[in-house]
C-alpha cells in the first residue's frame, strides 16, 4: 500500500467498525447505510490512490472500484477472488456484473448523487418540501440488501474487502 492509501484505509477501517457496531446493535436502516454507502465510497477511493495521484473527486467510487478489481492481471484477480470469498475469479467477475446495479444504488445514497428528491440517508426529502425523515424511510436498496441472498453477499464482500485490503491493494 502506498503511503496515502494506507491513511484512506485507516479511516475506512474505522467507519467499517463503526457499522459493525451498528448492525450489532440492530440500529435503523438510515445510520446504517449512512455509513455503508461512506465506507464503500472510501474504500474505492483508497483503491484509486495505488496509482499516486488523487482519484477522480466524487462520490462515485464504489462501482469502478469493484471493476478495477476484475481488470487486474489474472494471476491478482485470482488471489482477490479468494480474499473476498469466491473460489474462483470467473464467480468474482460473474458476482460483479450481477451486483453492480445494487452496488450503483449505494452509491446514489451519497447526498450530493440522490438529488433533491432523495432518498439519502441523511436528510429528510423532497429538500424543499420534506414529508419524511430517514429514519423512517423504508429504503428499498436496504430491503435488497438484507432480504436477498446477492445483498446479503455484498455486504460480506464489503466485509471482506475492508479487512482484506492491506491484502490486495
Amino acid at each position: 500500500m502506498t503511503p496515502v492509501q494506507t491513511l484512506w484505509w485507516e479511516q475506512v477501517h474505522a467507519e467499517h467498525r463503526i457499522l459493525l457496531h451498528l448492525r450489532k446493535a440492530g440500529a435503523e436502516a438510515c445510520h446504517q447505510l449512512h455509513y455503508l454507502q461512506m465506507v464503500t465510497e472510501k474504500l474505492g477511493k483508497a483503491y484509486f490512490w495505488r496509482s499516486g495521484n488523487p482519484p477522480r473527486r466524487s462520490h462515485a467510487s464504489f462501482v469502478r472500484f469493484l471493476q478495477a478489481l476484475a481488470g487486474r492481471p489474472m494471476v491478482d484477480r485470482n488471489r482477490i477472488a479468494q480474499l473476498l470469498g469466491f473460489d474462483r475469479s470467473d464467480d468474482f467477475e460473474r458476482w460483479i456484473q450481477v451486483t453492480a446495479p445494487l452496488a450503483y444504488d449505494l452509491e446514489r445514497l451519497a447526498p450530493a448523487l440522490a438529488g433533491d428528491d432523495g432518498p439519502n440517508p441523511e436528510y429528510p426529502w423532497p429538500r424543499l418540501a420534506p414529508v419524511e425523515t430517514p429514519v423512517m424511510f423504508e429504503f428499498s436498496v436496504w430491503f435488497q440488501l438484507t432480504n436477498s441472498g446477492r445483498g446479503r453477499r455484498l455486504l460480506k464482500v464489503i466485509d471482506h474487502a475492508v479487512e482484506e485490503f492491506p491484502n490486495y491493494a
